[in-house]
C-alpha cells in the first residue's frame, strides 16, 4: 500500500478531524438544508494575481468562493444504499445541479461581488469537466498533507470500500482548479438549463 494512502485504523478519526476543520475555517453547505453536493467558504485571496483560461483575473484581496464537497451527501447516500458515490456519471450530474443553484445564488448577489470559485481536489477530472481549469500546485509539505487528508476522505466517504479499483493502487494528484464568476454565470445560469 502507498504512503500516500491512510492504513484503516487511522481511518477511524478522518470524520472527527472533517468535521472539526469545517467549524474552524466556515465551511458550510450551499443549500440550507443541506442536500447538495457542495459545500463552500468565502475567503480573501492572498496570492499574487492570477490570470484565468477566460482572461479573469483574480487579484490579492478579491473574495473567493472556496468549494468542499459535502461528506454527508456521500455519507446519507451510502446509507440508503444508493451508489452515486462510484457512478462518475451521477456525480457529476449532481455536482452540475449544485453549480446551477451556487450560480443563481451568485446572480442574486447572496455571497456579494465574488471574483471566482475554487478549490483543491483529487477529482480534477471530474472538474475539468464540469468547466474548471485545472492547474498544476508547487510540490509542498502542505501538497502532500493535504493530498493524504483528502485520500483518506475518499475512503470515509466517497467511496464504497477498497473494491474501487486504483484507489489504493496508483496514487491520485492533488491539483487546484479555478472558475471565474463569468464563467460560473455564462456556463450555469438560469438560462442555460
Amino acid at each position: 500500500m502507498p504512503k500516500s494512502v491512510p492504513p484503516r485504523f487511522v481511518l477511524i478519526l478522518w470524520p472527527v478531524v472533517d468535521r472539526l476543520g469545517r467549524v474552524i475555517q466556515h465551511i458550510r453547505p450551499l443549500k440550507a438544508d443541506d442536500s447538495g453536493i457542495i459545500c463552500l467558504n468565502l475567503r480573501r485571496y492572498k496570492g499574487p494575481t492570477k490570470v484565468l483560461n477566460d482572461g479573469s483575473e483574480v487579484k490579492t484581496g478579491d473574495t473567493i468562493i472556496e468549494l468542499h464537497l459535502n461528506n454527508d451527501w456521500f455519507k446519507g447516500r451510502r446509507n440508503l444504499n444508493l451508489k452515486a458515490s462510484q457512478s462518475p456519471r451521477e456525480f457529476l450530474g449532481c455536482f452540475a445541479q449544485g453549480l446551477h443553484f451556487l450560480a443563481q445564488q451568485v446572480a442574486s448577489g447572496t455571497f456579494g461581488n465574488i471574483a471566482a470559485l475554487h478549490g483543491s481536489t483529487l477529482l480534477h477530472v471530474a472538474a475539468r469537466r464540469l468547466g474548471f481549469q485545472v492547474d498544476e500546485l508547487p510540490d509542498s509539505l502542505w501538497k502532500k498533507g493535504a493530498r493524504f487528508y483528502m485520500a483518506g476522505l475518499m475512503q470515509v466517504y466517497h467511496l464504497r470500500g477498497d473494491e474501487v479499483a486504483g484507489l489504493r493502487e496508483k496514487p491520485r494528484e492533488l491539483k487546484e482548479v479555478w472558475l471565474s464568476k463569468a464563467a460560473l454565470l455564462s456556463k450555469y445560469s438560469l438560462k442555460h438549463q
